[in-house]
């Protein structure tokens, strides 16, 4: 199921325009004459002041800051360490606008303000989809079928106690059906370092891929149910600082198959039509990208490893591990330069059903490419050339929010990797086992919340053009 959800995201910016769900996320310059005033080498904080908190605890947002009560700070250290405080306020999410101001109150203390407009934390899900991968998957391989198409609804409750938690409900109706429900609480305790989250999701295909035919998905559709998933998890998480997590997870699924899929493809499956499996799962994130939303500066390094059937179900047996590194780099004269490196290596001789595919080397859109091991390299260059905003001060609907934000990006890319196939997979020499490279040239449009929309041209080692539009940063 593709997270192309183009609906979705045009109804929650239109929501913004009754609510005050959206802001730029831009941090504001530091007040340069407050700091001229300060003579010492080192102040004393006497106080931090939270306005505009009406539902976020106060010691949710203490958390995030490395300004301290009572703490010391060195001058020379005062507009770095206010600047990135606001980005990590930020980057919760919680908050449409963040600004921090100092106040020296004497010759050796300060007051530390702190000024928050929260978001709005009840979201309506509105889901208008495509079932398949992405935007070519669908226009190309499948003529642009309307009748692909998943539509739904839910809601997402953020912060729900305060705390930043997160409660979510979602149903799905169409090419597939769905119920979907988690809840997440990020802190268990005073120390705030571990949290929780439970999800429940069950899953009903009638329509699915079997197998694919020179790389593209090849469907069935039954009158009875094809597949049918019941997954629930509980995943703990650990935040041993600002920007590292750890990530235990526990999950067990529960697969039934119809007949008809052995008969399509006698690899889809071995012997048990009815799966049960117990998987055990850990992460590790190192994050320290400015805007997660749309990184101009910081890197990202993410490490996966993954054992699905564990105990006394042996049915199921798999391991994996991905490794997925990003760096953004800010040049001069508005230029940003950008790479992303992202590795797999998991079982070789595996059914159909639990195939992996890759990462999307940009250029090879309407291809599914499975493979047990991957490696994919992607570059980007990029130059602002347009940064507005619209104000929306004197609008009474819209006092929370100051600025409707347009950034506007040109871009050029180079994208390169192997993927290498599974022992039993079809002898598709094509793309599997083979260096693939793409480069092109694409548009960026930054808005509301730092959401992005791209338009991509890019040409691939099998001399194809390919126009591609998305949603979301290049990785």
């Amino acid at each position: 199921m593709t997270k192309f959800n183009f609906f979705s995201v045009i109804i929650l910016i239109l929501f913004s325009n009754i609510s005050d769900v959206f802001s730029k996320n831009d941090t504001t310059t530091f007040d340069v004459e407050i700091y001229n005033k300060l003579s010492n080498e080192t102040y004393s904080i006497k106080k931090i002041e939270i306005i505009g908190n009406k539902r976020t605890k106060r010691n949710i947002i203490l958390r995030e800051l490395s300004l301290k009560e009572n703490e010391t700070i060195n001058k020379n250290e005062i507009i770095n360490i206010v600047e990135e405080d606001k980005r990590k306020l930020i980057n919760t999410n919680l908050f449409n606008e963040v600004d921090i101001n100092i106040k020296i109150l004497d010759e050796n203390n300060l007051l530390i303000e702190i000024f928050l407009i929260e978001s709005f934390y009840l979201l309506p899900s509105i889901i208008f989809e495509l079932s398949d991968r992405n935007f070519n998957d669908w226009w190309v391989n499948f003529d642009h079928d309307f009748s692909r198409i998943n539509y739904g609804g839910g809601f997402l409750q953020y912060n729900l106690t305060g705390i930043a938690d997160v409660l979510e409900f979602t149903f799905r109706r169409g090419f597939i059906r769905e119920l979907y429900s988690s809840y997440y609480i990020p802190y268990l305790s005073k120390k705030q370092k571990g949290g929780l989250e439970a999800n429940f999701n069950l899953i009903e295909f009638d329509h699915l891929f079997y197998n694919t035919n020179n790389y593209v998905p090849i469907f069935y559709k039954s009158d009875n149910f094809l597949k049918k998933h019941l997954k629930s998890s509980l995943e703990y998480s650990h935040r041993e600082s600002f920007y590292n997590y750890h990530y235990f997870n526990v999950e067990y699924n529960n697969i039934k198959l119809n007949d008809t899929l052995s008969f399509l493809n006698e690899n889809y499956f071995r012997n048990d039509k009815n799966i049960n499996g117990i998987s055990l799962g850990y992460e590790f994130n190192r994050d320290f990208r400015d805007i997660k939303n749309y990184p101009l500066n910081g890197f990202r390094l993410n490490f996966k490893i993954r054992k699905d059937g564990i105990g006394i179900f042996k049915n199921l047996d798999k391991w994996s591990t991905k490794i997925y590194y990003s760096n953004y780099i800010p040049l001069n004269k508005n230029f940003n330069y950008s790479f992303n490196i992202s590795t797999l290596y998991s079982s070789k001789d595996l059914p159909f059903l639990f195939y992996e595919s890759s990462d999307k080397i940009r250029g090879y859109e309407k291809y599914l490419i499975h493979g047990y091991s991957y490696f994919i390299q992607k570059n980007s260059l990029k130059k602002k050339i347009l940064s507005t905003s619209y104000s929306r001060e004197n609008e009474k609907l819209m006092k929370r929010v100051k600025n409707i934000p347009l950034d506007i990006y040109l871009k050029i890319f180079f994208d390169s990797g192997v993927i290498w196939k599974y022992n039993n997979q079809a002898n598709y020499s094509l793309l599997n086992n083979k260096y693939l490279y793409s480069f092109g040239i694409g548009i960026d449009l930054v808005t509301l919340k730092n959401i992005s929309f791209s338009s991509e041209l890019s040409r691939n080692s099998l001399n194809e053009n390919n126009l591609s539009f998305k949603l979301g940063a290049d990785f």
